[in-house]
């Protein structure tokens, strides 16, 4: 019989799925819909392995209790119950265990369809928070309670009491930016007060409250000194900005991820954020919902202010909006992305025609980010006669496919 020693390390090499407990900003280019799909899928898959291994036998269920419990996942109210079920009875069991299981969780991820929560199984959840004393990451998606107001929408604060008394200090990652709840501007600053450690925040849309106090009387933005990613949205954005407008209460802020949608009139609040925090940022995305026109205002914004900026992401409404003659800041990647699925043809020639025209002095790549648009594009290169083809392969950048390959080069359509 192998010592227990050595089972743990064979559990952790099986169950060890790179990436789902790493709390550094996402490196992921995809729009945060996409990118959580492929995260569920993960997580999904890691977790059937960990039930395999507990059911073995009695001894490896005691052994491998730990790595099961790592990372725990709610997609309906039944798994929910049973969930706070199972925690309340092993911290009943005396003896049996080292600690309650609730201690390993570093990752919560409570992902519930609309339709299918009653105000008491909030309750449930505000319960199980309690429990987990060591989380790092906290993603929730949670859909409108009987009673909230659609427009509304505020996540009860109850939930963010007890993630701040529970595991404030321990949290590096909250997202919430797929939920249909989400907290209230004064819960959010509650959160981000009692999380000195938090490293990702994923809220770029808080519920208004009724009777929202005056901005003087309003609890101030914390200085947040390890936040390396935040995701923002124009018509909120507001709720991010200090008192002190020209303090840099985001020192280590590194990633911005920012929803430019109408009206347009947030234009101000939206400079003096990036005046006052992102001149160490290096990755910026920005999901444009502007026309096209106004996409040089904003990159001549991240070039006066983000001298440290390498790499820019933008999700277009169409290709059409991507429009000739932009000039870039000096990163050396851009990825793109169109969320039209299905483009006509001419879509096609007016991206091709904006990479011909693109200036970017410091460009290495540009990337396409979906399957269906690299395809597309191939065939729109082969409708181009080869000076077109020279004039783009001409350009310092390289044309890339969803996976990092070269789709034009020297010319030549590749693969």
């Amino acid at each position: 019989m192998l010592p227990p020693e050595i089972w743990l390390k064979i559990f952790h090499f099986a169950t060890d799925t790179p990436g789902l407990l790493d709390c550094s900003p996402s490196q992921s280019d995809l729009p945060n819909v996409l990118a959580r799909e492929q995260e569920l899928q993960l997580l999904r898959e890691s977790l059937v392995t960990k039930r395999n291994l507990v059911l073995v036998c009695k001894t490896w269920g005691e052994l491998a209790t730990e790595f099961l419990y790592q990372s725990v996942l709610v997609t309906r109210v039944q798994s929910l119950l049973t969930l706070h079920e199972a925690l309340q009875g092993r911290a009943r069991v005396v003896g049996m265990f080292r600690t309650n299981p609730g201690w390993w969780t570093k990752r919560l991820d409570v992902v519930i369809p609309p339709d299918q929560c009653e105000t008491a199984d909030y309750g449930v959840l505000v319960d199980v928070f309690r429990y987990f004393s060591n989380l790092s990451i906290v993603t929730l998606s949670m859909p409108i309670l009987p009673f909230n107001d659609f427009w509304l929408r505020q996540l009860p604060m109850e939930i963010i009491v007890s993630l701040v008394e529970t595991c404030g200090p321990s949290l590096r990652v909250f997202d919430c930016a797929e939920s249909l709840l989400r907290p209230c501007r004064e819960d959010l600053m509650l959160l981000l007060a009692g999380s000195p450690n938090l490293r990702v925040l994923r809220c770029p849309v808080c519920s208004p409250t009724p009777g929202d106090r005056s901005p003087g009387s309003r609890l101030d933005v914390p200085v947040m000194a390890n936040l390396e990613s935040i995701s923002l949205m124009s018509v909120f954005l507001r709720d991010y900005l200090p008192r002190e407008k020209n303090k840099n209460h985001l020192p280590a802020l590194r990633q911005l991820i920012y929803g430019c949608i109408s009206p347009p009139f947030f234009a101000h609040a939206w400079k003096s954020f990036v005046k006052s925090s992102c001149s160490a940022v290096t990755f910026v995305t920005l999901d444009f919902s502007f026309q096209g026109d106004s996409l040089q205002r904003e990159l001549d914004l991240l070039s006066e202010c983000c001298p440290a900026l390498d790499k820019l992401v933008i999700y277009f409404r169409s290709w059409t909006e991507f429009i000739p003659h932009l000039v870039l800041p000096p990163v050396s990647q851009l990825r793109i992305y169109s969320k039209l699925a299905k483009a006509p043809a001419f879509h096609y020639y007016s991206l091709l025609y904006a990479l011909t025209t693109l200036t970017a002095s410091k460009l290495g790549s540009v990337r396409l980010l979906h399957a269906n648009a690299v395809e597309e594009f191939r065939h729109s290169l082969s409708s181009l006669s080869q000076d077109e083809l020279d004039g783009l392969a001409s350009k310092a950048f390289r044309v890339e496919d969803h996976e990092g390959r070269a789709i034009l080069l020297g010319g030549e359509c590749v693969g």
